[in-house]
Order: structure tokens, then C-alpha cells, then sequence
């Protein structure tokens, strides 16, 4: 069973600057290849080191989560999936990435 959204686009749930950020990143491109689920969460376990919508330093573009994030939006999770992600015993930032979906 899909999860039921609040019928607006996803750029309507994070900040415009943010969202043409994520959308116009190398990284996000990158996630274009992963399909799965369980791909996604991999790539949060192995890469996430804060749950920050920006990166940190001089360089100010997206932040790996938030790029995630946006992954997951585009995925149309079930509700299983998203149970699967708040209990996840592996990660606190793939439990801090799916509080934020």
C-alpha cells in the first residue's frame, strides 16, 4: 500500500533554493541510477554524516540526506517501507532521513 501525500509537489515541502539545488547537483544525477529501496538506504548508511539540508564548509550545496531525501520523495515509499525505515537498527541517520519524508 502507497503512502497517501499531501497532493503537493515536492517542491512545495522543502525550501525552492533547496529543492533547484538538489535538482541541479552531480550527486543527486548519480542517485538517478539507484532503483531500489534498499539501494537508497545502502547510500544513506555508507555516505550520511548529518541530517542538515547544506553542506557544511565553503562549499554550499545540498547536503548528501537532504539529496536522499529527495530520492525517497520520488519513490512513492509503501507504508511498509517507511516502517522499515523508522526502525531501521543500523543507522540514526537513516531513522533522521525518514522522520524528515
Amino acid at each position: 500500500m502507497e503512502i497517501q501525500t499531501s497532493g503537493k509537489p515536492i517542491d512545495m515541502l522543502m525550501e525552492k533554493v533547496l529543492c533547484m539545488n538538489i535538482l541541479s547537483s552531480d550527486y543527486f544525477r548519480e542517485l538517478y541510477r539507484m532503483k531500489t529501496y534498499h539501494e537508497v538506504i545502502d547510500e544513506i548508511y555508507h555516505h550520511v554524516d548529518h541530517v542538515e539540508p547544506w553542506m557544511t564548509g565553503n562549499c554550499r550545496g545540498p547536503s548528501t540526506a537532504f539529496c536522499l531525501l529527495y530520492k525517497f520523495f520520488t519513490m512513492k515509499l509503501t507504508v511498509k517501507q517507511m516502517h522499515g525505515l523508522f526502525k531501521h537498527p543500523d543507522s540514526p541517520y537513516i531513522r533522521a532521513v525518514s522522520s524528515l519524508t
